[in-house]
């Protein structure tokens, strides 16, 4: 699995980085979690999502 930021407004210019990779479930769940419950507000940039390790970044830049 892996952790990625995801845009919190929904915006198509907006690129998805890669925070960790081959991370457990269980623990990535936790980690996503209390990392959203502190640093996550409703005018945050962006969040952070546990994705499965087959996951395509999403590049909004890529397709100007």
């Amino acid at each position: 699995m892996k952790i990625v930021t995801k845009d919190n407004f929904c915006r198509d210019l907006f690129t998805e980085t890669i925070i960790a990779e081959n991370v457990n479930e269980f623990i990535g769940k936790q980690l996503v979690k209390e990392w959203n419950n502190k640093h996550w507000t409703e005018n945050s940039d962006y969040y952070l999502a546990l994705v499965e390790d087959d996951y395509k970044l999403y590049d909004g830049y890529s397709e100007l």
